[in-house]
């Protein structure tokens, strides 16, 4: 099963590689989109500078020393749609992005995909999260639109992920792995994240007021969890204890989150899916490897494993 890191800087490719990355994927934002379109206008889902590679020169040399080691490079260009007036630049973009070497895209916009895979039909496509293919049906449509790689939503069971590759055996599937575990369906989520702290829209505490005195267990459950938020911290997300059944379900992938992380902390969630999928490999022995896996959530966040930050709740260790 591979393991797919962000990468941001040409600087820390090298190490990302050795601690144990299949294949990196990353954002450029050319001059002319931000000249054109301004500064907070989404090319792939992130808008501030530490997130996205710097250049063509550094994003040719990522893309060598990928190749020089057997891995790929995707490019993300993944916001959730396009507007008429950006396709003339995008299409450009992308033509120039191939000539630099990329692999594979990881976008979202049906549109821009039929494009795409007209003009370029060599490359790889990749269903974003942001496309949100929820169901097997979802994940077939896009298919024959020409797509052969997914990223499943992060709200899915690992029941529900496995039925989809399953189902459409031509599509590799990636599931989430480490941090970034978002309370929203992302794919469905109208936030604008462009705030210069990088504090998230689902970050802030807000309060849910029912419009009616009676308040089903549902909508109470709701407020329940999304009050808690405020005391959980999203970027602790973890599926440690998930790699034993991951590894034997027909997803092909564990995609790591992070553009614009520190490059310490993309090499230790790298070595740690590393690590817990030799441990997988190795011990049948469930509630051992579990009992290490919080053992090492603890280390590496400071912190006890939480609902909210485990993206297979179904095995959560606690009250759901």
């Amino acid at each position: 099963m591979r393991i797919v890191s962000p990468v941001d800087n040409l600087a820390e490719t090298a190490l990302l590689l050795e601690a144990g990355a299949d294949e990196l994927y990353g954002g450029f934002l050319p001059p002319e989109w931000t000249r054109q379109f301004g500064a907070l206008a989404s090319l792939n889902q992130r808008t501030f500078a530490a997130a996205q590679i710097e250049s063509e020169t550094e994003l040719v040399e990522i893309v060598a020393q990928a190749h020089g080691r057997g891995k790929l490079f995707a490019l993300t260009l993944n916001a959730p749609f396009y507007s008429d007036a950006q396709l003339p630049l995008l299409v450009d973009y992308v033509d120039r992005m191939v000539e630099l070497g990329i692999d594979s895209l990881i976008l979202a916009d049906l549109g821009l995909l039929r494009l795409l895979v007209v003009r370029h039909p060599s490359l790889v496509y990749h269903a974003s999260t942001l496309a949100h293919l929820a169901n097997a049906g979802a994940l077939a449509f896009f298919a024959r639109q020409g797509i052969s790689r997914a990223v499943l939503p992060r709200h899915l069971t690992i029941a529900e992920m496995s039925a989809m590759a399953a189902a459409v055996p031509d599509v590799e599937c990636d599931a989430f792995l480490m941090v970034g575990k978002c309370p929203n369906r992302e794919g469905l989520c109208t936030f604008h994240h462009s705030n210069p702290e990088r504090i998230w829209p689902c970050e802030i505490p807000y309060q849910i007021d029912p419009l009616t005195e009676t308040v089903s267990p549902v909508l109470r459950n709701a407020m329940s969890r999304q009050a808690s938020w405020a005391q959980t911290d999203r970027r602790h997300g973890c599926g440690l204890c998930a790699i034993p059944q991951l590894l034997r379900s027909p997803l092909s992938g564990l995609k790591l989150v992070g553009r614009g992380a520190p490059t310490a902390h993309k090499a230790r969630n790298i070595s740690l899916a590393r690590e817990f999928i030799e441990l997988a490999k190795e011990s049948e022995d469930f509630p051992s490897y579990q009992k290490k896996a919080l053992a090492a959530h603890r280390q590496r966040f400071g912190t006890e494993c939480h609902v909210n930050v485990c993206y297979y709740h179904e095995l959560y260790p606690g009250e759901w």
